[in-house]
């Protein structure tokens, strides 16, 4: 689910700093989380929940050791790891769906509690975020699902946001009407789904490209998506 994204003056990473979790997640190696520190050096990391195929807590205590500037945003589950450097730690709400804003020099980070799909994980603080930068709102949802029995997405108003791009997770996208409610909920111009396990059977991978054919789907480390 990590993603880096830079309009070349304001960079911002999710879930990015964790490492292996399992065969079904890919996990950035120890050259890239040292490229990420080093080159990349993204202004504001931001975790959508603890789950060790998003969060490390020792990696994302090294970056903001190494990048004096940074900052970090999560939920409680998430921050209370990095105490440490509370003065540059923003932790996130969920004791409901309202929509907290902070600005981060020209740029608008808005975090919101989104429920994390499964009843097994109904515990998890998980908690999504609406990115501005440069000319466009950006929406990462973290590990959700439709949860349509809580009508989550009616209590999230994300489409009044005017959101240009909207990152999900690739099983948002197999239910028989997820183009539908992306339309009612969400409207962005464009999706990106992500969270594809490596072991995915190209058949099924292939059913989703015919089914969204203007969505891109990012299922290799460091691909890269031009906007």
């Amino acid at each position: 689910m990590g993603l880096y994204i830079s309009d070349n003056q304001f960079s911002v990473l999710i879930d990015g700093l964790h490492t292996k979790y399992g065969d079904d997640y890919l996990f950035p190696t120890e050259e890239l989380v040292n490229k990420i520190s080093t080159k990349l050096k993204p202004d504001v990391i931001l975790f959508t929940h603890y789950h060790g195929d998003h969060f490390s807590a020792q990696l994302a205590k090294n970056y903001l050791q190494t990048n004096q500037k940074a900052k970090i945003f999560g939920p409680n589950q998430v921050t209370n790891n990095v105490t440490t450097f509370n003065d540059r730690v923003h932790s996130i709400s969920v004791k409901n769906y309202t929509k907290q804003t902070t600005i981060v020099g020209n740029n608008k980070i808005i975090g919101l509690k989104i429920d994390h799909a499964g009843k097994r994980h109904a515990k998890v603080e998980n908690v999504g975020y609406i990115v501005n930068i440069g000319s466009k709102k950006i929406l990462h949802v973290g590990d959700t699902n439709w949860l349509e029995e809580i009508q989550l997405f009616d209590k999230l108003e994300l489409f009044k946001e005017e959101i240009d791009i909207a990152i999900l997770p690739y099983w948002m996208l197999m239910q028989n009407n997820a183009a539908d409610l992306i339309k009612k909920h969400i409207g962005s111009k464009l999706i990106i789904a992500t969270h594809i396990s490596p072991r995915i059977k190209e058949q099924e991978l292939l059913k989703l490209k015919d089914q969204y054919p203007n969505i891109h789907f990012l299922t290799k480390l460091e691909q890269q998506i031009q906007l």
